[in-house]
């Protein structure tokens, strides 16, 4: 329950007018807040989450593809599909191509390492001009196709500033305008790593995500067309606390061959020449998954044998890890791990012209999102997606 009128008399109003279009000639604004939780938003009366639920559509919670990090997830939510279909395997990875990492502004800005097709290329083959202001992918000719607007990434910029600038291309001319804009923000997943998601620095920049969303919402109000346009809130993933008391030396366990990676997932690539059966292998705490053609993870990567895979809050290192971090963890909070942790599920919320009013759906995939935001822009899918606009039935109009 929301206890400021001011909220109230600006939500209501905006509201009121928004749900009395019946033009299907209609705007999506997707926004993502980077490791926004599934449950932060019941730690605190966030009024324009909460307005949003009561004047649109929340679902109980948004659960990501494998692994739970940020780039697989994002590009997820541009393209319907997993991780085997759409190439990116983590933030950063290694496979047949070669190294991918999202520190490299050559691996990110390669098509080559993109698959599947992202909703802005679908949308722009289909005669629509797009914008996104940092969304994974983007920045890539994929299909030989950028967005007709976008921004190349950096750290530092004003979350306000891309909401004005997000703002400022919707004023565009009809003939220049976008149908499609995709925002980013790093926060809350940037306090989870360095404080721990139970931390007050979290809870400060949950606050603020409400803050940014409300002045996207009063911006929103003062355009022309706010009563055509869609707003889609999600997350990519969650965050759990870790702690050096859950720090696993994988070292330990003798593997012969490639170890690569650290924190919750580790790939493995057996030395051929020793007789080794990862049968015998026991790690507490840690699964072990085949990496490549792994339809249970939809995940494929040739150039190993086996993921290890670290229970929820435990962080796999090496001797070299660990002596760098000095016994320590680099971090206070991580995600990657199963999806099947409800504390790797995201957040959904939408309202707008396309959307009923006060409506609650149980748990789905971020895969759907593709098809959703296809189907509110009239655009035909890519052909080959894994997501479906099945759980959205009841609650488009």
């Amino acid at each position: 329950m929301i206890k400021n009128n001011k909220y109230l008399i600006f939500i209501t109003f905006f509201f009121s007018l928004v749900f009395c279009s019946n033009e299907r000639d209609e705007y999506v604004i997707l926004v993502s807040f980077d490791g926004f939780r599934y449950d932060y938003t019941d730690r605190f009366e966030l009024p324009y989450f909460d307005y949003i639920e009561e004047w649109g559509v929340k679902a109980k919670s948004l659960k990501p593809i494998f692994p739970s990090f940020t780039f697989p997830n994002h590009y997820a939510i541009a393209t319907g599909c997993y991780a085997n279909k759409h190439k990116i395997l983590g933030n950063e990875f290694k496979n047949e191509l070669g190294e991918y990492s999202y520190k490299d502004k050559n691996s990110v800005q390669d098509a080559k390492w993109y698959g599947a097709e992202p909703i802005w290329v679908t949308a722009e083959k289909n005669n629509m001009i797009t914008a996104t202001y940092f969304w994974v992918g983007s920045e890539a000719p994929i299909g030989g196709l950028y967005p007709t607007y976008y921004k190349n990434y950096e750290s530092g910029i004003n979350p306000y500033d891309k909401v004005d600038q997000a703002i400022d291309w919707l004023e565009y001319p009809i003939s220049s305008r976008p149908k499609l804009v995709c925002l980013y923000f790093n926060e809350p997943d940037h306090a989870g790593h360095v404080y721990g998601a139970n931390s007050l620095q979290v809870n400060e920049e949950i606050k603020a995500s409400n803050d940014i969303l409300g002045y996207l919402l009063k911006s929103i109000s003062k355009l022309d067309i706010f009563d055509k346009i869609n707003i889609v809130i999600v997350s990519d993933h969650g965050m759990v606390d870790v702690g050096k008391e859950r720090i696993i030396n994988i070292d330990d366990f003798n593997i012969p061959g490639i170890v690569d990676g650290e924190g919750p997932l580790m790939s493995v690539k057996l030395d051929s020449n020793i007789n080794f059966k990862i049968d015998d292998l026991a790690i507490p705490n840690v699964s072990i998954a085949s990496s490549a053609n792994n339809d249970i993870l939809n995940y494929h990567n040739p150039i190993y044998d086996f993921l290890l895979i670290a229970d929820e809050g435990w962080m796999m290192y090496r001797n070299n890890h660990l002596k760098e971090y000095n016994n320590n963890l680099p971090v206070k909070g991580m995600h990657g791990y199963s999806s099947d942790y409800m504390n790797m599920h995201a957040i959904f919320y939408a309202y707008g012209p396309s959307f009923r009013s006060g409506y609650k759906i149980d748990t789905f995939e971020l895969i759907d999102i593709y098809p959703l935001i296809c189907s509110i822009l009239q655009i035909k899918p890519y052909n080959d997606i894994d997501g479906s606009l099945d759980v959205f039935k009841t609650i488009l109009k």
